[in-house]
């Protein structure tokens, strides 16, 4: 069980005591803003770069980057035959948040931008000790 899960559980079972006890106040939710910290303390942010042939969750990918956060880390790319998700959507499915969604301004050729196809930017927080 990672971490911070364990730390939201034990903030809750204190939270449904003081609740009934008429106790809760805003110094405990203060405690579990604290806990929610974008960077919590032993996990680390993992990026999936995701290139579609459209701006849909189910487009193909045509592209895809993944960023490990580790000291001296470089981007896994893979051949497509290695790919483990065929879609946006089924990154989603696989725990991935989607954070950056391709701009839809415009239609566009994409051969008259540096960029390939539709991006989408996905995260998942690891932690310390391998538990996604």
């Amino acid at each position: 069980m990672n971490r911070l899960k364990q730390h939201c559980e034990r903030w809750l079972e204190t939270a449904r005591r003081k609740l009934e006890a008429g106790g809760l106040g805003g110094a405990d939710l203060d405690a579990l803003g604290r806990i929610l910290d974008d960077a919590p303390p032993g996990c680390r942010q993992r990026l999936l770069y995701l290139h579609a042939n459209g701006p849909s969750l189910h487009a193909k990918i045509i592209g895809m980057a993944l960023h490990e956060p580790v000291k001296g880390g470089r981007e896994l790319a893979g051949q497509r035959d290695e790919w483990p998700y065929d879609t946006v959507h089924d990154a989603i499915l696989d725990g991935w948040q989607i954070v950056h969604f391709p701009q839809q301004l415009a239609p566009f050729d994409d051969r008259e931008v540096d960029m390939i196809g539709f991006e989408f930017i996905g995260q998942k927080w690891s932690s310390d000790d391998g538990d996604d």
